[in-house]
């Protein structure tokens, strides 16, 4: 460095963007970096003044300040008494261009090349299961927090690797909604909260399943679950759904190790498991010595008439796993989920879920727990309900109105509607069709395992009734062309 000369340097030619949301301080000791690292600027080598850089990029001095601060404090740069400001001359120049940032477009992973909004989405019509975050009152739910924080304190902040179930309030104020609402029987220590619904089922697949085992399920059926099981390489056996829901030959010889169903409200076709069929379900798995996972994924909204109690609720053999979620219910951004274990694998339960995740959050998980307790919950639930049944009603007498082409045989709950095409032609060509005007309304055939051509699937709860009226007209045109 002693020998290098003090002349004058020509311009840094560096490309900044006011525009981007990192600052120009950022961005400018990023730039510097790189010519470092590339071997641009070699170790010794004199930076131009703040004063010159400034002026030649035509920004702050104190932006360039900065950033050689920065630089410096990095070991990028030294400063020299009385001399200027140098590349350090302890890097080794011979490793710089082995250690610098490739970032050139073509030697990027094609992931990284790809240009990613970060702007938050609302969802478009008819996206499926997608509740109304507008009705949620986030005002009553800041106050459930504060008063989570008031009651546990500092502690709901700490390590709690003793609860890796969830938060004991959150399970005991779950286990009284669901016995009072769904007819659900257990002990508060049944209830394992988890990462949403898609963490129990992975969580039961590799508790209850090894490759090869056969797991029998809806079809058309729920894809978050038929992932779960083919993580760990089951094999699926589909099981055909009409009007009374999973259509079970109990007569068949085979034997699952795993049923998954949607009794309640079956997913996608929206058809109720009707008490025989239920009855005839839990003896079968009885026999077969198998368990059955519910997913009771939006009972919360019928709309002409009370569902049907809990497959669990029915169970005396211990054999039924009651799975759901409140994302459904409250907003989808809350990862909350739950899961109402039979006792022999409540334990083993528990400690998959330590090692996967520990426990959660315990904030949400302590809010949640007040804002049942305050009552909060259930008048939300309320007044979903309503506003979900108006828009309902909406949907179908705009597709009376619009001609439609579908029809709609499970129209008395939910927070979707399975639309049978009342024409000849692919579901998926349809729905392809659709996105292209910006309508999003997947085909039912996506959810099935043998590819049957169905009908369209219309998510309604998230939008007004003034949008579902005029996408259900753009619908109705896209369909009959």
């Amino acid at each position: 460095m002693d020998g290098a000369r003090m002349v004058k340097q020509p311009p840094l030619l560096l490309p900044l963007d006011r525009t981007k949301r990192a600052s120009l301080q950022t961005q400018l000791s990023l730039q510097l970096k790189r010519l470092v690292l590339s071997g641009t600027l070699r170790p010794g080598e004199a930076v131009p003044s703040s004063r010159e850089l400034a002026n030649d990029l035509q920004i702050s001095r104190n932006t360039v300040i900065q950033a050689y601060d920065r630089l410096i404090g990095e070991g990028y740069l030294e400063a020299s008494a009385r001399r200027g400001l140098f590349v350090s001359g302890l890097l080794q120049e011979k490793n710089l261009r082995r250690t610098g940032p490739d970032d050139t477009p073509s030697s990027m992973p094609i992931y990284f090349r790809q240009d990613i909004s970060e702007r938050l989405s609302a969802p478009v019509p008819f996206r499926p299961c997608q509740p109304d975050v507008h009705l949620f009152p986030l005002r009553l739910w800041n106050s459930a927090r504060t008063q989570a924080l008031r009651r546990h304190g500092a502690s709901l902040l700490d390590y709690q690797s003793q609860h890796p179930q969830g938060l004991p309030s959150l399970r005991r104020s779950l286990a009284s909604y669901l016995q009072g609402s769904r007819g659900v029987r257990c002990d508060w220590r049944q209830v394992a909260i988890t990462t949403g619904s898609q963490q129990a089922l992975f969580l039961l697949s590799h508790l209850l399943l090894k490759p090869g085992d056969c797991v029998a399920m809806e079809d058309p059926g729920y894809l978050g679950a038929r992932v779960a099981w083919q993580h760990v390489r089951a094999v699926i056996h589909p099981v055909p759904v009409d009007s009374s829901g999973m259509k079970l030959d109990s007569k068949k010889d085979f034997s699952p190790k795993l049923i998954y169903t949607t009794p309640s409200r079956q997913f996608p076709i929206g058809s109720c498991l009707s008490l025989p069929r239920r009855l005839e379900l839990l003896d079968f798995a009885r026999r077969k010595k198998a368990w059955i996972v519910e997913d009771d994924y939006d009972s919360e909204f019928r709309y002409s008439r009370a569902p049907l109690p809990s497959l669990q609720g029915l169970d005396s053999s211990e054999r039924v796993i009651y799975i759901g979620s409140t994302s459904k219910a409250l907003f989808p951004s809350l990862r909350i989920g739950f899961a109402v274990l039979p006792l022999p694998i409540m334990e083993k339960f528990g400690d998959l879920k330590s090692a996967v995740d520990e426990y959660g959050p315990l904030i949400d998980q302590g809010t949640l727990a007040e804002f049942i307790e305050s009552g909060t919950f259930y008048r939300h639930i309320r007044r979903s309900r309503r506003e979900y049944s108006l828009r309902l009603e909406m949907l179908l007498d705009s597709a009376a109105k619009f001609d439609l082409p579908v029809s709609f045989p499970h129209a008395d709950g939910g927070m979707n509607l399975a639309g049978f095409l009342n024409a000849a032609g692919e579901d998926s060509a349809f729905s392809r069709k659709l996105q292209t005007r910006g309508l999003e309304i997947p085909a039912l055939s996506r959810y099935s395992l043998r590819g049957k051509s169905l009908g369209l699937l219309f998510g309604f709860t998230a939008f007004e009734p003034h949008i579902i009226r005029k996408s259900i007209q753009l619908a109705s045109q896209v369909l009959h062309c």
